[in-house]
């Protein structure tokens, strides 16, 4: 049984080199109004060694698709020799623990979040990277697409 059949897309992950140059052709180039784009540090377990890091996120939404923008860190999953490079796919699942539990079973690899955590990144042997989302996070991401979505709407009510 494939644990990923049927789960919502939540976003596309991006990472790039430089934030705002990012943005700027990204928002060119789709149309997007990125919401918070603000350092922050995150206490996190990569490749199950806990680690306090300075990341920063920027979230848009189109109305048709999601985005999640991530600078690169140096030694975490988030690099890229490139300006940009899609990076992950989220997806949803209200039993988010299970489906993290089914994707451990089957041999992914956890590269973000404690074992038994309901969320995390994952990468399967071929090297795609998945990242799950349970219903807290999504609603957290949602409220930042919303956001991106009224930004877009004014910037175009305002032209």
């Amino acid at each position: 049984m494939n644990p990923l059949a049927g789960l919502a897309m939540v976003h596309t992950g991006l990472v790039c080199r430089d934030m705002a140059a990012a943005q700027a052709r990204l928002s060119a180039s789709l149309h997007l109004s990125w919401i918070d784009d603000s350092r922050e540090e995150w206490p996190l377990t990569v490749s199950g060694k806990a680690v306090l890091l300075n990341l920063r996120i920027a979230h848009a939404s189109n109305g048709v698709a999601n985005f999640e923008l991530i600078e690169a860190v140096p030694d975490t999953p988030w690099v890229t020799a490139q300006a940009i490079v899609q990076h992950h796919v989220c997806l949803h699942s209200p039993d988010s623990a299970e489906v993290c539990r089914s994707l451990e079973a089957l041999g992914y690899q956890r590269l973000l979040g404690a074992a038994g955590d309901p969320q995390g990144y994952f990468q399967d042997p071929d090297g795609l990277l998945i990242e799950i989302v349970g219903d807290t996070l999504l609603a957290y991401l949602n409220d930042y697409y919303g956001q991106s979505q009224r930004a877009m709407a004014q910037a175009h009510d305002a032209a």
